[in-house]
């Protein structure tokens, strides 16, 4: 359900405020990829370091991963331009290195090498995730800097578009599942706003667009600030509900 309203139910969401808002053919292809791409593999670590369940947002990140190529394909076919075309052999050989390849590769190692190594490896590699995740957006604002040079005003207009996108996708994630908890709520808006972009940019390349990896790099600092929203929001609405943060824990 978590994965549908992820991937499916927020493209539907945010292509259409797109549309009513006259984006472009470009912008809302992009938009529209961002909207299906899955979480990022990072997740697990930013929930451990604001205190939420990190089992459930490794789940999250598994289910958006394996939901991603469905909607992402469908997104390029409606939205693509009249040059769009999509080699389908190149997409599902990518498909297969960069996101079954890995999976197969895990399900591997924990079923042939003993648990105690496993996690003292894990508790090894977990000390450095957390410091390396900040290090991810260098990589992906590159374009984004150089449409920054050429106009600085159109710069910021896509950086509000960022920080827009962010918030429709966790403000969304935390109304609709928090009514069990508070934590729920904001694991599943964090989960939302956290967007592997270039695993799917890994995937499909140049079929996203001349606006994709503009918008991604305008992305990445809302991205990694939610950890910050959501750590003073925990804070908050735990402190003016006591009772149910000692029964959630």
């Amino acid at each position: 359900v978590y994965a549908f309203y992820h991937a499916a139910l927020l493209s539907m969401l945010s292509t259409l405020i797109a549309s009513v808002l006259g984006a472009s053919a470009s912008l809302t292809l992009a938009i529209s990829a961002v909207a299906a791409t899955g979480s990022l593999f990072a997740t697990p670590a930013i929930a451990r370091s604001v205190g939420l369940d990190v089992m459930t947002a490794m789940a999250m990140t598994i289910a958006t991963t394996l939901l991603m190529p469905v909607v992402l394909c469908i997104n390029l076919y409606l939205f693509r331009h009249d040059s769009f075309s999509l080699d389908l052999m190149t997409y599902f050989q990518r498909l297969v290195i960069f996101i079954l390849g890995p999976m197969l590769l895990s399900a591997l190692c924990h079923r042939y090498v003993p648990s105690h190594i496993l996690q003292r490896t894990h508790s090894k590699i977990a000390q450095v995730t957390i410091l390396l995740v900040p290090a991810f957006p260098l990589g992906l604002v590159a374009d984004f800097r150089a449409f920054v040079d050429q106009s600085w005003q159109q710069g910021l207009l896509y950086f509000g578009y960022g920080i827009a996108i962010c918030l429709l996708f966790f403000i969304s994630g935390f109304l609709l599942f928090m009514r069990k908890n508070v934590q729920n709520g904001l694991l599943a808006g964090i989960t939302s706003a956290n967007r592997n972009v270039l695993l799917t940019y890994t995937v499909a390349g140049a079929a996203l667009g001349p606006d994709y990896l503009i918008l991604v790099g305008a992305l990445q600092l809302p991205i990694y600030a939610m950890p910050l929203v959501v750590k003073w929001m925990s804070n908050l609405l735990n402190s003016k509900n006591p009772t149910q943060t000692s029964s959630v824990n």
